[in-house]
């Protein structure tokens, strides 16, 4: 009986940790920030890094790697967009990826692009809503981070 016990605890705690992914659910922590505040940047400190590997949660439109924690580490709430596009990157001591849902629910998803082991995403005409930002690292290890956004 304690056998069959402990044999279901352990795949319940197997099963909890193959559906910890991002969760858009939850929310970062909270900005509010229109296109012209973003227009001259806004930088955020950041522990890049988690524990939730993007392959293995099935988002619509990610193909990368990287680990993430559950909870955006942000969540913007951007208002007067209309016209702007808004630049995310991220620079870390260590490989950093970015995940991010934007306002009208797309996943995006960047490893290396801005070069030098870092990640940016640019969104073209930005809309006004939430948007929730990951900076996560390539192989799950933290590192201190810091997070850029920017309007153009």
């Amino acid at each position: 009986m304690k056998l069959a016990l402990f044999s279901g605890a352990i795949l319940m705690a197997a099963a909890t940790s193959a559906f910890a992914c991002p969760d858009y659910s939850q929310t970062g922590e909270t900005y509010n920030a229109t296109g012209d505040q973003l227009y001259s940047g806004f930088d955020l400190s950041v522990t890049a890094g988690g524990s939730n590997s993007i392959a293995n949660c099935n988002i619509p439109g990610v193909s990368g790697a990287g680990y993430v924690v559950t909870v955006p580490d942000f969540s913007f709430y951007l208002s007067g967009m209309g016209g702007y596009d808004l630049e995310v990157t991220a620079e870390g001591s260590c490989d950093t990826v970015l995940l991010v849902n934007t306002p009208t629910g797309a996943w995006l998803h960047d490893d290396d692009s801005a070069g030098n082991l870092q990640p940016t995403l640019r969104i073209n005409q930005i809309s006004d809503g939430r948007l929730d930002v990951w900076v996560g690292s390539y192989d799950g290890s933290a590192c201190p981070a810091n997070l850029h956004l920017e309007t153009w």
